[in-house]
Formats: structure tokens, C-alpha cells, sequence
């Protein structure tokens, strides 16, 4: 079927022997180069070209003004508007000035009366419109946001006048301002270019109001004539479809002479259309891809089929082309990738993040300096990100450790848990590498060119590992971040006063949202990937449209403007209905050459749209395949394969060798009573723990836990056993407080205790320590303390699923005291509150035994964990003739051992274990019986007809570190 840009070529060589004085006006650049593709091709002599331009090269050559630059039309709206309205906040306005220019532009290309627009929206007439609205007898009430609300328009009303007379001055424009200038002196503009002696514009729709001053003018004086693409479907046919709603006026009103062309491909052509429902909008890639492949095997190779990938959703690109078969050489894509979704954004806005949130602290001597020091947070995600750890595995050498640079930083800041971290630590750790000079030299307040220097300085060392870099994608990123900050140094020079790190990094990132790379490849190939708007007066065999939603294809109803949607409709200004017009054209007009039409849709509700099929697609499934028999429509679904899953069990079996593993296990690293709680408790987390040696990862905490707090207090009482209580000497109040933060420094140097929840902590855990301490040296009659964090251990044999085993038992008990009755006390310290299983529970003896061997209740396990250190202190006994505990022996079965806990919650109640496994002091009978319970405890660990499972209590699995890999 002949091409729309091919019936153009043929018209115009048709009506002209001589094409160097003519000049064709399309669309789009893409559209101009196939134009020239067709007129090579239709000409039989040869004979110089005509001018193809697209529409706006073709304003910009005849305006007078120079366009501007983005940075610099944002600076100049900004220092217009802070003219008219000096308290202005920066920040407030980049929220809209994007939006606001986008305004202005329309506002001047639809050559809107601003004196009747401005006076439309004006308090008097806006409160008398919507007073008309009212019911009878109802008034508006005066607020303060209606002032607000008038006082905005009247402050843009100033701003229009004023920021166009700024510009003209300089010689500049933006966009619809050269469209505006170009219209209202269009015959004298148009006149001093004589050297065309002719006009062609070809492919257009819906002009805008100053595009058709321009054309109506060189058609008034014989010098243009337009060249239609529209369908007797939508012209005449079906006068509902908004497809043809600019054409039909156009005809109607003769405005611009002679109608060329109006075909009839959509009532007459034989069309296969199949629409597929996908699952999630990713997923159409894939699905485009597989379809373009099975297509291609198909066709002859020799003569392939043009064909189009359409994206209505341009944010699919990237996916699309990691979606296409590895075989697919040749393809174009004639769309920009957006430089807002690239790594390079994520790097750049990570450093400003590092740099803006930094926190100062005093400086530790006493002097008054403060010290700023960057986060943990924003050093870790710099010194992650994919280019610097590319950086990393190309340019930093590894050093005797095994480690970069990078990695022993990031290695140091975990094992000493540094929550911030100042420039010379981090140079430190880096040795001063030039990465980490540009990463990590702190910026001087609003001091911008340091900002783009330090941006200069990044580009540079890695566009040394990226220039041979296969992904060619970073390098044209890193190139064009490298033009941005060219116009910023430009923009500073000229500006110096305005610019902050704040208005930096807004201006920054609008230009790097607009910022797109232009995609360049060879353009007659067979494969084009595109956006609907490049679609324009390009025609193909075969296109696959993908994510033809509603509300992504015609765009949601939404009025992306300052002005109101009722403003827009008096002035004449473009609103959604004329964007679904236009829009309903482009799509119209691609499948009236199309032979072969493929439409995804995400089909899921959490898709945009709401997983709702384009008013395009019911209109091609209700009216136009009624119009024409001769379209076959098919309907598919996409679903995801099922396959059949074999349920994994959530068990850990015991073989022989998991056997043996457990026998090494208690011979060589032991059991101790927290092992022994864990594995009553919940198997798995006891087989995770101690049997495979899964260990929680290690991160950098900013907040004390509980944890933190218990090793610091345990830590400060031992040295405050040491250094006094041994000593027989009673510390005071000042020697305690700065033990306390002493041992607090040691252990935990990276947290910041000055301020927030870290610094209420610190003082908690103080105070709990003074009044335990205060309470104890106030008790009489006191006991005697006879040793700090002591460690025992013991190795005895037990006949264990039928064999004589070694096992190695062991604990740490914090304090060893002696009362009165000479009686040995084993305490243990605990940061939370402790409750117990009460007399009654243990007062029966089967009960009492069968309860420590199985009941996996937290407050058996505090029972347990002191039956243990009884136990451990009577062996001892046994098999040493007497625990040494400094210059005193303690010989067996002349001691009871008694045990209980201090709870910092409640310092001044000590908490005794309600256990008595035997009658009275009878250290051999104890020692028999708790083997006995031991024994029964272990065979249950080595049968092997009792897996290793998950604990049916939830709540155990709350704190447990190994619920992610259980699935809890």
C-alpha cells in the first residue's frame, strides 16, 4: 500500500520540474528524513533538493529572536517574578514554573488576547460567573484563599508582560513566543525570504492558532498548499469519533484552500488486529518482544516488513529494549531516554542528599568548634552505588587485606558502628584517594561553582573506566551531565547572587527531568521503536502498540495548567479534550496503512487506568469493525504458565552425618543455658544458630537496643566489681558516672549520646545503675562479693541415643556473692524485666522434671538458665576438689549454691529461682538428677526421628533474627 510520505513525493516532483526554490514543512524530523527517502526514490533525473524541515526549525529560521536555553528562561521567570513579588520563596516557585512557562508557551502559540484572558480571570469577573451558578438567594462568602487565589493571576498577568519584554530585549524567546512573533508579523517576515518560491505542509492535524495565521497567510498569497493525511471514516462516516473533529472544521471552513487527501483505507482495507489483556505493564515488553521474534522467523528475509513498536508508555522503553530477541540488529529508536531514570540522576542526587544532611557536632578538646560529619546512611549508598563500585572493580587497586579502599571503609564504619563520620576520618580510611577528596570534601555554604566543580571532577575520573565500557548508555549520560553543567557555569557567572546548594540542585534536577538522550541509529530500518507522537506522517506494514490503557492512551483528564479549565475553553487554549482529539487522530491514522496492527493492554487493576481497556480499542471492537467487514479483530489473554511447585517441607531431617555434626557440636563448642533454652524453644533457630553458624549481618545501628544497653551495664558492673567491690572499697557517685562512660566509649564509640532517643538511653541506663548500686551498699547485712563475669566450664559423658558422648557445658555468670550463712549465690544480670514460673509449678517432682526437659515458656527459660549455673558451681566442685575463686576454695558439699537475677527495672528487688530439685543441700543428688534431665533434654537433639522444626509460638519468632529465612 502506498505511503502517505510517498503519495507527498509524488504530488510535489508531479507539480514542479524543479524543486530548489521548494521547500516541505512536516511534523517532525524523523517524518523529514523519510520524505527526503521517498523523493530519492521517486525521482528518475537528478536535480538539487528541496528544503524538508520539520515545523519548528522552520519557525526558528524565520523568527527574529534566538530560543533560550531552559536554565536560562528559568532564571530569567525567576528574577521577573521576584520583581513583581520579592518575598517569593524558591522553593515554592520551581513547584510551578515549569508548569508556568508550559502556560506561557500555549498562551502565545494559540495567540490568546492576555488583556481578555488576564480580565477573565480577574475577582469581579470570576466571583460574577460563578455567582451565576449559585441557587437564588445564595452568595459567595469572602475568604482569604479567593484573595490568594486572584492575587496569583494578577501577579502572572505582570509577569507575561514583563518577562517577554526581558527577553526581547536580550534578543531571546521562548518556543511559543517565536511562534507568536513569527504570526502577528508573518507578511513582513515571510517576505524577506524570497529564495522559496513555494510551500508544502504535509502531515499535520490540529495547527495551533498561530501555525495557522502562518500557513493561511502563504496560502492567501499562493505561495503554500497543505497536504492532508485523514480517512473518509472519521471525516464523514462516523462524525462521532474526535479523530477528525480539527479536520472536519478545516474542510468545512476552506480556510485553507484545496482539500489533499482524504483516502478511505479504513472502510476498504483488510486489517488483522489482535489485542492481548497482559498481567502488569512490564510484561507487554516481553510479550512484544516474543511476538516481533516469531514474526521475523516468519518473513521472507530478503524482504522484510516494516514494522513499528509504539510505546504509549515511554517509561517501557528500556524494558522494551532488553526485551527484544539478542538476534535483532537492526532497529532504530526514535524516541529520548529520560536522564531522570538513569544511575547517573540516582548518584548525583545521593551526593547532593550526603552534602545537604550533614550534622555538626562540638568538638570533643572543649572547644567550641563544630565538626560537620556526614551520615552513615548517605556514605554507604554513594560508596554502593553501581558507578562507584564499577569505579571500584576497574581503577582501585586491592590492598594486603584483600580489600579496596571502599570496602575497608564501609567495612570500618560497620565493625565500629560510625554513625557519622567527618571528612579527615573518611579521608583516613580512603588514604586520600582522589575519589574520596570528590565524594567526601565538605561544601562551603552556597558555594556553587565548588558544587560543579566537585561534579567536573567526578565526571572525569569515571569517565576513565566508562569510556571502554560495553554499556555505551552511562557514557552519553556522563556526557550530557557534563553540557548541563557547561550552562550552569554559564548561568553562575551571570548570576552569582541567586544561586544556593538549594536552588542548585532544584535547577539541577527540572533540566535533568527534561533532559532526555537522543537515540541515534539508522533510520530506515526494519524495526522502528517509537513514541506516538513520532508516529506522525510515518506509515508501516506492521505496528504493536503497547499499554493502551485508558488514562495512559487517551492521558487522564487532568489539566496539567495554572489556568482553569473554563479560562482555557473561552480563550481558545488546548484542554484534555483537545489532547483525546489529537490523540485519537495519531491513532486513527497509523493503522490506515497498517495491514497487521498488534494492541497490549495491562489488564490488572493496579495498572494505570485500573486495568480498563483505551476507549480506542472498544471503538476499533463496536463501530469500526461494523464499518468494515473486512477487519479481523481477535482477542487474546496473557497468563503466567502454571507449574506444578513440589511443597518444600519446613523441616530439617537428621542423617548421620547431620548426626555426627551435632556430637562435634556439643563435644568441642558446648551447650550453654541460652543454647539449651533456643532449642527448646524452636529447633530451626537452634539448628540455624549453633549447628550451621548462620549469623545475623551486621549494620551500622543508630539507636541503642536493648542489647547494646545489657553488654555496656554488664561491661561497667564488672569493671566496678574489679576495681572496687573486690577491693572491698565502695566507689562513689563520680567514679561510678564515669566508669559508666568510660566502658560506654570503649564498646560503643560510633553512637552519638548528645542527643535524641540515644542520649534518654544513656541516662536511663545510668540512673538504673546508680540506684541498683546505691541499694546494694545500703544492705545490711551485705553480702560478700566473691567474683565478676565468671567463666565455667565443665566436659562430662552421658549415654546419648545409646552412646557414651563427651559433652562440653559452660556459662558465664556475672556475679558469684557469698551470704551470711556462707551460702554461694550466682546472680545474673538483666536490663528488662524478669518473671519466673511460680513455686506451685515446680512443686511437684514429675511435673517439675518434665517441665524443665520441655516447657519452652520464657519464664522457664529464666528457671532454666539458673538450674544450669547451679549446676555448673556443683560440678565444678566435684571435679576440681573445690572451685578456686581468687585465694578461696570452695570444696563440694560444703556449700549450697543458691541462684537468682537483679533486674535494672526493679534494682531494689532481687529476684531468687523458685527451683529446688533436691531436699535440702544434697549436691550429688543434684547433680544426678539434673544429668538425668540433661540426658532426656540431648537424646531428643540426636534422634534422628525428631527433626529440627519451626516453633508453632509466633511470638517467639518476633525478635528471632532468622524469621525472614523461615518465612515468619
Amino acid at each position: 500500500m502506498q505511503s502517505f510520505l510517498n503519495l507527498v513525493a509524488r504530488h510535489i516532483l508531479g507539480n514542479h520540474a524543479s524543486l530548489e526554490r521548494i521547500q516541505i514543512i512536516v511534523p517532525t524530523r524523523r517524518a523529514a528524513f523519510f520524505l527526503m527517502q521517498e523523493l530519492a526514490k521517486e525521482t528518475t533525473r537528478p536535480m538539487m533538493s528541496p528544503l524538508v524541515m520539520a515545523v519548528d526549525d522552520f519557525v526558528e529560521s524565520l523568527c527574529t529572536l534566538e530560543i533560550e536555553d531552559p536554565v536560562h528562561l528559568l532564571f530569567d521567570l525567576y528574577e521577573t517574578f521576584r520583581e513583581i513579588d520579592p518575598n517569593i520563596q524558591f522553593d515554592r516557585f520551581m513547584g510551578w514554573a515549569s508548569v508556568l512557562l508550559s502556560d506561557l508557551d500555549k498562551i502565545d502559540q494559540y495567540l490568546v488576547k492576555t488583556d481578555y484572558l488576564f480580565d477573565y480571570l480577574s475577582e469581579a469577573q470570576a466571583i460574577s460567573r460563578w455567582q451565576e451558578t449559585l441557587p437564588e438567594g445564595r452568595t459567595l462568602p469572602g475568604e482569604n484563599g479567593q484573595r490568594q487565589y486572584f492575587s496569583l493571576f494578577e501577579n502572572i498577568k505582570r509577569v507575561y508582560n514583563t518577562f517577554r519584554s526581558r527577553l526581547q530585549e536580550k534578543g531571546n524567546a521562548y518556543r511559543g513566543m517565536a511562534y507568536r512573533e513569527l504570526a502577528e508579523n508573518v507578511e513582513h517576515l515571510l517576505a524577506r525570504r524570497g529564495d522559496y518560491e513555494f510551500t508544502y505542509f504535509a502531515g499535520f492535524n490540529a495547527f495551533t492558532e498561530s501555525e495557522r495565521v502562518i500557513v493561511t497567510a502563504l496560502i492567501k498569497v499562493k505561495k503554500a498548499e497543505v497536504l492532508w493525511d485523514s480517512d473518509r471514516y472519521y471525516m464523514s462516516e462516523n462524525a462521532a469519533v474526535e479523530a477528525g473533529i480539527s479536520l472536519r472544521n478545516y474542510q468545512k471552513s476552506q480556510q485553507f484552500g484545496k482539500w489533499n487527501w482524504t483516502t478511505d483505507h479504513l472502510l476498504t482495507s483488510a486489517k488483522n488486529i489482535t489485542i492481548y489483556g497482559v498481567p502488569n505493564a512490564t510484561l507487554q515488553t516481553k510479550v512484544a518482544g516474543q511476538l516481533y521474534q516469531l514474526m521475523k522467523s516468519a518473513e521472507d528475509a530478503e524482504n522484510p516488513v516494516q514494522t513499528a513498536i509504539v510505546l504509549a508508555d515511554e517509561n517501557l522503553l528500556l524494558p522494551m529494549l532488553y526485551s527484544l530477541d539478542n538476534q535483532v540488529k537492526d532497529l532504530n529508536v526514535t524516541m529520548g531516554l529520560s536522564m531522570r531514570n538513569s544511575l547517573l540522576y540516582t548518584l548525583v542526587d545521593g551526593i547532593f542528599e550526603l552534602q545537604q544532611n550533614v550534622v555538626e557536632f562540638k568538638n570533643k578538646s572543649g572547644k567550641t568548634i563544630r565538626i560537620p560529619k556526614f551520615s552513615h546512611k548517605s556514605i554507604d549508598k554513594i560508596l554502593n552505588h553501581p558507578f562507584i563500585r564499577h569505579y571500584e572493580y576497574v581503577a582501585l587497586p586491592t590492598m594486603l587485606d584483600g580489600q579496596t579502599i571502599i570496602q575497608r571503609t564501609l567495612w570500618a564504619i560497620t565493625k565500629d558502628n560510625q554513625v557519622f563520620l567527618s571528612s579527615e576520618e573518611l579521608m583516613r580510611l580512603g588514604d586520600s584517594h582522589p575519589l574520596f577528596q570528590i565524594l567526601f570534601t565538605h561544601w562551603q555554604k552556597n558555594n556553587s561553582r565548588q558544587v560543579i566543580q566537585t561534579f567536573y571532577r567526578l565526571i572525569e575520573l569515571l569517565r576513565e573506566v566508562y569510556k571502554d565500557y560495553k554499556n555505551a548508555l552511562e557514557t552519553e549520560y556522563l556526557y550530557l551531565f557534563y553540557t548541563l553543567l557547561k550552562q550552569f557555569e554559564q548561568t553562575i557567572d551571570e548570576r552569582e547572587e541567586l544561586i544556593t546548594h538549594r536552588t542548585l540542585r532544584s535547577f539541577m534536577f527540572e533540566l535533568i527531568r527534561q533532559t532526555k538522550i537522543p537515540f541515534s541509529g539508522e533510520p530506515v530500518s526494519n524495526l522502528q521503536i517509537m513514541g506516538m507522537l513520532e508516529t506522525r506522517a510515518l506509515d508501516f506494514e506492521r505496528i504493536i502498540i503497547l499499554s493502551l490503557n485508558e488514562g495512559m492512551l487517551p492521558t487522564a483528564k487532568r489539566q496539567n495548567s495554572l489556568i482553569p479549565f473554563d479560562a482555557a475553553q473561552a480563550v481558545g487554549l488546548p484542554t484534555h479534550q483537545h489532547q483525546e482529539a489529537v490523540m485519537s487522530y495519531h491513532f486513527y491514522r497509523l493503522l490506515q496503512r497498517a495491514r497487521e496492527v498488534h494492541i497490549l493492554y495491562t489488564s490488572t487493576n493496579d495498572a494505570p487506568g485500573g486495568g480498563e481497556k483505551s476507549r480506542f480499542i472498544r471503538q476499533l471492537e463496536f463501530e469500526l469493525s461494523l464499518y468494515n467487514p473486512q477487519i479481523n479483530i481477535q482477542n487474546k489473554t496473557v497468563v503466567f504458565e502454571g507449574r506444578q511447585t513440589e511443597e518444600l517441607e519446613e523441616i530439617v531431617r537428621k542423617d548421620e552425618a547431620m548426626i555426627s555434626v551435632i556430637r562435634g557440636y556439643l563435644a568441642n563448642k558446648g551447650i550453654y543455658p541460652t543454647h539449651l533454652n533456643e532449642f527448646i524453644r524452636c529447633s530451626m533457630q537452634f539448628y540455624l544458630k549453633h549447628i550451621v553458624g548462620v549469623k545475623e549481618k551486621e549494620e551500622v545501628e543508630e539507636e541503642l537496643g536493648m542489647d547494646k544497653i545489657g553488654t555496656w551495664l554488664h561491661a561497667s558492673l564488672e569493671r566496678l566489681d574489679i576495681e572496687f567491690f573486690l577491693q572491698n572499697i565502695d566507689p562513689t557517685q563520680e567514679q561510678i558516672v564515669f566508669i559508666l562512660r568510660a566502658e560506654f566509649d570503649r564498646l560503643f564509640k560510633g553512637y552519638v549520646t548528645d542527643l535524641g532517643l540515644n542520649r534518654i538511653y544513656y541516662q536511663i541506663g545510668e540512673q538504673q545503675i546508680l540506684v541498683f548500686l546505691k541499694h546494694q551498699m545500703a544492705q545490711q547485712p551485705r553480702r560478700k562479693i566473691l567474683a565478676a563475669e565468671q567463666p565455667l566450664n565443665t566436659h562430662i559423658n552421658l549415654v546419648l541415643q545409646g552412646a557414651h558422648t563427651p559433652v562440653k557445658l559452660g556459662g558465664k555468670i556475672d556475679r558469684i556473692e557469698q551470704g551470711e550463712d556462707q551460702t554461694l549465690f550466682v546472680m545474673d544480670y538483666k536490663t528488662g524485666s524478669v518473671e519466673l514460673t511460680g513455686k506451685q509449678k515446680l512443686a511437684d517432682p514429675t511435673l517439675r522434671d518434665e517441665i524443665l526437659r520441655v516447657d519452652a515458656d520464657r519464664k522457664m527459660g529464666y528457671v532454666r538458665q539458673l538450674w544450669m549455673y547451679e549446676y555448673l558451681m556443683y560440678r565444678k566442685m566435684l571435679d576440681e576438689q573445690g572451685l578456686k575463686i581468687g585465694s578461696q576454695t570452695f570444696n563440694f558439699g560444703d556449700y549450697a549454691v543458691k541462684s537468682g537475677f537483679y533486674s535494672f527495672r526493679d534494682p531494689k528487688n532481687l529476684i531468687a529461682n523458685p527451683l529446688e530439685l533436691t531436699e535440702g543441700l544434697a549436691p550429688s543428688e543434684f547433680i544426678k538428677k539434673s544429668e538425668e534431665i540433661l540426658t532426656d533434654i540431648l537424646n531428643v537433639m540426636l534422634d534422628p526421628d525428631i527433626p529440627f522444626r519451626k516453633t508453632d509460638d509466633l511470638n517467639t519468632c518476633t525478635y528471632c533474627d532468622f524469621k525472614g529465612i523461615c518465612g515468619r
